[in-house]
């Protein structure tokens, strides 16, 4: 499943970011929107490829979806940018190295962020090696789409159009879990937003594919392939993630803990044959979007089993809900929402 970013709201802040990143994520963003197109003008270009035209054609069908579900989508996804290769900016973030405290970049209006997104590879990875070297836990990589947060009207990019049978439930999640963020969005808390989003995406996108192709259709096999495949992968980093946290919250020396804490990653990359090695701060990103463990299950049966009931409990959400910045604990705000419900 194509990780997701919402981190470029920033850009439009000023203070204490670097003039360089400030102009390395506006003149991206707007050298993004001006090599944008009109959907319908590409679905009749003949130059593009036919499958890029049918799942662009499918779009406004999505939309609907989600609208008629409760979702805001009026305003992204009426343009199209073909990019050079499969990434549309590339994320950083960072953490302390024996503690799931991850660096924050702060903004006037835009509020807090949990990590930065830059258009350039190269500047990424510079950033990442500067974290590096000051001591974090930190990492540098692709995203395949993005959201604004409401600051520009996103496009659809060709990054998001995927292979396979899947090609179809991967937009449709896309587009509505960027749509939640239109819906509902708390500042500084992405923890929320993202298992928010999450959530609901995940699951209209199973109920749009069933509706659109049957239920079986070898898209929605594929689809539901897919998820399952993740979910175990998810299953497996976060029991990780949970021995890690009880390893940092212990009393030993930091030089074990940190032997300790190799051991625990090197387990973790052999059972899941992964061909990257993974830090606090990557495992922090995947939390991200698996904040609320079943919380939000838990909610959707308050409401009825009803999402849309869910995202007007979102909806009626403040800031004043949450106790701090980057709340990762989201139990006390998922209460809050099911009684919202009743």
């Amino acid at each position: 499943m194509t990780r997701r970013l919402l981190a470029l709201a920033a850009l439009c802040a000023s203070g204490c970011m670097t003039t360089r990143y400030l102009a390395q994520a506006s003149y991206g963003q707007f050298d993004l929107l001006a090599k944008a197109r009109p959907i319908d003008e590409v679905i009749a270009d003949p130059d593009v490829s036919l499958r890029v035209r049918t799942l662009l054609a499918g779009i406004p069908d999505i939309k609907a979806y989600g609208a008629k579900r409760g979702l805001d989508t009026h305003k992204n996804y009426k343009t199209y940018v073909e990019l050079p290769d499969d990434a549309a900016v590339w994320f950083v973030g960072a953490s302390k190295p024996l503690a799931f405290e991850p660096r924050q970049w702060c903004f006037p209006i835009a509020g807090c962020f949990a990590g930065l997104g830059w258009f350039d590879r190269e500047d990424a990875f510079d950033h990442r090696d500067q974290l590096l070297a000051e001591g974090w836990d930190a990492f540098a990589r692709p995203a395949a789409a993005y959201s604004t947060g409401g600051w520009f009207p996103d496009p659809v990019l060709s990054a998001m159009l995927s292979e396979g049978d899947d090609a179809w439930a991967e937009l449709a999640n896309v587009i509505l879990h960027e749509s939640v963020h239109a819906t509902v969005f708390i500042p500084d808390e992405p923890f929320f937003n993202e298992a928010f989003a999450e959530y609901v995406a995940d699951r209209m996108a199973d109920d749009w594919v069933r509706e659109r192709f049957g239920e079986a259709s070898a898209e929605l096999a594929a689809y539901r392939e897919s998820q399952a495949d993740r979910a175990v992968r998810t299953a497996r980093e976060l029991r990780a993630y949970d021995d890690l946290a009880a390893l940092y919250a212990g009393h030993e020396p930091d030089a074990v803990k940190l032997t300790k804490k190799a051991a625990i990653i090197d387990a973790m990359v052999a059972d899941l044959q992964l061909r990257y090695r993974p830090d606090n701060a990557s495992l922090i990103e995947l939390r991200v979007y698996r904040a609320a463990g079943d919380g939000f299950a838990t909610v959707q049966a308050a409401c009825g089993g009803s999402l849309e009931r869910m995202l007007a409990a979102g909806k009626r959400l403040r800031r004043a809900d949450f106790t701090k910045e980057l709340e990762d604990n989201l139990g006390h705000v998922l209460a809050h929402m099911a009684d919202l419900c009743r």
